[in-house]
């Protein structure tokens, strides 16, 4: 039932009260009018049952018309008060979901992102790993072909040489970041590496009891080693180093050095109770370096060379034999003497016919590590093989694509 109206100085009576439409608790005050025909000047309270008041000033006879009027222009300022707050809650129901839209694009940019940043780099470097051990294998490939007559005294050559070509991708991005569709904020960014070819400062010996002063010792040992080297730029993932030298595989990073595929050196029992060392130095030649993070051909040419005199016929029964490695990295010569160790353990060579020890120089400071192989059996010598296997590198871009 809507609210009855009364005057409560007597200046009219009750009200219509279908003229009044005020909701409950509402107060309209100050509303002027002129004063028309049959109307009286005066002011009116009118109290509204269980409500708040009225204040109408100057109004007629007829006050159930002028209190229609109020309440219109009440309403009329409830409409437009209505529409502005229903357009404030639209800005701000919109500020809130871009808010809400930013903080999960941040959380994926902060989280997300690296990970698979750092899946697609430990991707790539599980990748530059298979490239270098196909790689071993395709040198040792080369340098066996030009085996021709391996069952005479001394191995026949073929002089004509091979060449090989392979691509390695250096990163795991490239140009496809730059032609895709997506916002590139919201992708890991494309690692690249280093390709090159150097001199690692390390060096490797060879010498025996019949070429230590034998007149033919020519310099050639001991050698500087030459490695082809791949040196990654991650950006998630720890940084990685691996190498081909010597005729292995090895793999550097933070914690050390590993030995992924051994170089071509073994140390074996006969069947007379000697022992047979055969050794292949494979060397790199070169001195390019190319950074990228798209593919790279490297171009592999073996040389035509004279064997070592070291191997030659007069020098391959010795008394001793030994081998070492002179490096300025802990970790390298970590790496060495437990290679060393794995030699003679694998073909059960008894303790009492090596020594496998280290000699730290305190004027250059660099350690070698060193295994001397001297057989105890009477009559027993020690036979030496050195094999010569170098090659030329070179690397050449490769076009990804046709424009």
């Amino acid at each position: 039932m809507p609210p009855k109206v009364s005057d409560p100085f007597g200046g009219g009576g009750s009200f219509p009260p279908e003229a009044v439409r005020f909701p409950h608790g509402s107060r309209i005050a100050a509303l002027k009018h002129s004063e028309p025909v049959g109307c009286h000047r005066r002011t009116l309270r009118f109290v509204v049952e269980h409500s708040s008041e009225i204040v109408i000033d100057g109004t007629c006879a007829f006050y159930g018309e002028h209190l229609n009027k109020v309440y219109h222009n009440k309403m009329l300022l409830n409409m437009k008060n209505t529409s502005d707050d229903v357009a404030i809650s639209e800005v701000v129901g919109f500020v809130l979901l871009l808010a809400l839209v930013i903080a999960a694009l941040s959380l994926y940019t902060i989280y997300v992102v690296p990970v698979n940043g750092r899946e697609d780099e430990i991707a790539q470097m599980n990748y530059v790993g298979e490239q270098f051990t196909n790689y071993k294998s395709t040198l040792d490939t080369l340098w066996t072909s030009r085996l021709i007559n391996t069952n005479g005294p001394s191995p026949v050559l073929n002089v004509t040489p091979v060449i090989s070509s392979a691509a390695l991708r250096l990163g795991n991005g490239g140009n496809s970041q730059l032609s895709s569709l997506s916002f590139p904020l919201f992708k890991p960014i494309a690692s690249s590496a280093t390709i090159s070819i150097k001199t690692t400062g390390d060096t490797f010996d060879i010498d025996s009891s019949s070429y230590h002063s034998s007149p033919d010792k020519k310099g050639e040992f001991p050698l500087n080693i030459t490695a082809l080297e791949y040196r990654s730029n991650n950006y998630y993932w720890i940084q990685q180093q691996y190498s081909y030298q010597l005729g292995g595989v090895f793999l550097s990073q933070d914690n050390g050095t590993i030995n992924r595929i051994s170089p071509l050196i073994s140390i074996t029992n006969s069947d007379n109770k000697s022992i047979v060392v055969n050794i292949v130095p494979v060397q790199i030649v070169g001195n390019g370096s190319y950074t990228s993070n798209n593919l790279v051909r490297v171009d592999t040419r073996q040389r035509t060379l004279a064997n070592y005199n070291i191997s030659s016929t007069p020098y391959r029964n010795n008394q001793w034999v030994n081998l070492s490695i002179t490096t300025a990295d802990n970790a390298t010569a970590t790496m060495w003497l437990n290679f060393f160790k794995g030699l003679v353990d694998t073909e059960q060579i008894q303790s009492s016919e090596y020594n496998i020890s280290s000699v730290w120089d305190p004027g250059l400071k660099r350690t070698t590590v060193f295994i001397k192989i001297t057989p105890l059996n009477p009559g027993s010598l020690v036979s030496l093989y050195v094999q010569r296997a170098e090659f030329d590198v070179v690397f050449n871009t490769v076009a990804t694509e046709v424009t």
